[in-house]
């Protein structure tokens, strides 16, 4: 069986309605050299039993079937696991990417969507997709209307792959650790932004922060760092809104148990801009 990865990819939600072939290619340049490997995450050695819905459901149209295996709830986030059986092989010269429409409660909240395929064998592949939402909804339960209706970005499918599911984010809340900034900091362009607050969730670590003008992405790093001195990095940050001035940046897989935490303004080599923030759990 092989796992070979065929490519992985991350869209904003300008970028969705953008069907040029070199806006596309560039986008998954960027994505490759990033390092953000879907699958290496889901397949951690970490229990996230408590935050995933089963879902096992199957849909086929004239490509295939797609199995939607699980769906894990994160904060501002939505993990998909799903399996791809097309009708017919597929040559080395095709790429598979498959990136789902969420509604949460009817509406829709997201912002980024992000995927990657890997090959298991000839005629099937693990489709894993992260979906970035913002202001998503407190209610406990959720009920989500997924539905796959275009291919490799740019050729809509005749029959979209559409699923209904129910999920919970009741022990997400639970354990998700909140702290509470609210401190403006001069950063590497000298623009004054505005760090709202960091949440941290046993999937995933989120610093959301914002500015009253379009903050550009590449200028914008934190760390945070602990009361033992380790330190994690937060790079490539994503816009919340259409305006650029609403940000969030995330590490997946970090859990901050700790009740205390420095939050450190840095450059892109990961040199100090401003002195650091102590921060603590709400």
């Amino acid at each position: 069986m092989s796992n070979d990865i065929l490519r992985v990819v991350d869209l904003d939600k300008e970028n969705r309605g953008r069907r040029k072939k070199r806006g596309i290619v560039v986008i998954f340049l960027l994505m490759v050299v990033s390092g953000s490997l879907l699958y290496l995450w889901w397949n951690r050695d970490v229990d996230f039993e408590a935050y995933k819905t089963e879902v096992g459901k199957t849909a086929s149209n004239s490509l295939g079937r797609l199995t939607l295996n699980e769906v894990i709830i994160d904060d501002n986030q939505i993990l998909l696991n799903a399996t791809f059986e097309p009708v017919k092989a597929f040559t080395p010269k095709h790429q598979i990417f498959f990136f789902p429409q969420i509604l949460v409660n009817g509406k829709d909240y997201m912002v980024r969507n992000g995927g990657q395929s890997i090959v298991q064998s000839k005629n099937v592949y693990t489709i894993y997709n992260s979906i970035k939402m913002d202001d998503f909804p407190s209610d406990e339960d959720l009920a989500l209307a997924i539905r796959y209706k275009d291919w490799n970005v740019e050729t809509p499918i005749d029959k979209p792959w559409e699923f209904q599911v129910e999920a919970s984010q009741e022990q997400l809340q639970e354990d998700r650790k909140i702290f509470v900034i609210n401190k403006k900091v001069n950063h590497v362009d000298q623009q004054e932004i505005t760090i709202d607050k960091v949440v941290s969730t046993p999937i995933s670590t989120t610093i959301y922060f914002h500015a009253d003008q379009s903050i550009v992405n590449d200028a914008v790093y934190f760390k945070i760092q602990s009361k033992a001195g380790q330190s994690w990095n937060f790079a490539t940050p994503y816009p919340l809104n259409k305006e650029g001035t609403k940000w969030g940046s995330r590490v997946d897989a970090l859990y901050l148990t700790e009740k205390n935490y420095t939050l450190i303004p840095v450059k892109k080599d990961g040199s100090k801009v401003a002195d650091g923030i102590k921060i603590k759990k709400e």
